[in-house]
């Protein structure tokens, strides 16, 4: 698992582009918020400090406002999805900042959460052992990220199309989280208890450039420090639309996409 993958200011730039129609796109981060917010309730109806580090705008902070709590910081590096977060709560503070670089002081929070983070960050590593030492004693962290099976019908028809056309494949688009890797992970850094699942969804396209459409409109694009530019032809999309019909079409001609995401909770120390 490489350390120096992502290109962050790429990465940010399109996150902020994406803030413009965020709300034409979001579902995905709508519907899973609601999945966070239940699986918090159900550990804990109040925690004293929250922090929640997100690449969303607000969908995941207007659930958990209705938590019982002190004091909530809200961090994200992404300025115009930021700028959608407006709450008149003087318990929420929002902040922007990259979640490597706040200064926090350590065991200060018994709720932490990741939301959409982990797959774009360099040094995951170093980031989740950030994350343990912010945790108090029994604190608990909730991760949620895209993982491996995501977008593997765009992926294979990709390798198809650029064998067709190139005689040889390019990696487009970046290489998703394994459950196994980053749960060994999760525990080689200290924490116990460590509860995985992987929820799928089956989203359904008329075509492969309203799917193209639906990553860019939240800001997944191809962030990869050394992805090739310029590829992405009027003639290649076009082969890469009827690859894509021929192997993931269904019955009424509709392209699926996976989405994979993978859940974690986990804590510091669990008595």
């Amino acid at each position: 698992m490489t350390d120096n993958l992502f290109d962050t200011k790429s990465l940010i730039n399109f996150k902020n582009k994406a803030s413009k129609d965020w709300g034409k796109h979001n579902f995905i981060f709508d519907k899973f918020s609601n999945i966070l917010f239940k699986k918090a309730n159900e550990i804990n109806s109040y925690f004293k400090n929250i922090l929640i580090f997100s690449s969303d705008a607000k969908e995941l902070l207007e659930k958990f406002s209705k938590l019982q709590f002190q004091h909530l910081l809200f961090v994200s590096q992404y300025e115009k999805l930021l700028e959608k977060v407006l709450f008149n709560n003087s318990k929420i503070l929002k902040i922007l900042s990259s979640p490597k670089n706040i200064p926090l002081q350590n065991e200060s929070f018994d709720l932490i959460v990741c939301n959409f983070c982990l797959h774009n960050m360099n040094n995951k590593v170093k980031y989740l052992k950030k994350l343990y030492k912010l945790l108090d004693k029994d604190g608990v962290l909730f991760c949620n990220f895209f993982g491996e099976d995501s977008l593997l019908e765009l992926k294979n028809s990709l390798y198809i199309t650029d064998e067709k056309i190139f005689n040889g494949s390019f990696l487009r688009i970046p290489p998703m989280l394994k459950m196994v890797d980053i749960s060994n992970i999760f525990s080689n850094v200290g924490f116990k208890e460590t509860v995985s699942e992987s929820i799928r969804y089956e989203i359904y396209y008329d075509n492969v450039f309203s799917l193209l459409k639906e990553i860019k409109g939240i800001g997944e694009n191809n962030c990869m420090k050394q992805r090739k530019k310029g590829l992405m032809t009027m003639k290649y999309l076009k082969k890469l639309n009827e690859t894509y019909i021929k192997k993931y079409s269904n019955n009424k001609s509709q392209l699926k996409a996976t989405c994979d995401i993978i859940s974690i909770c986990t804590w510091k120390e669990k008595n």
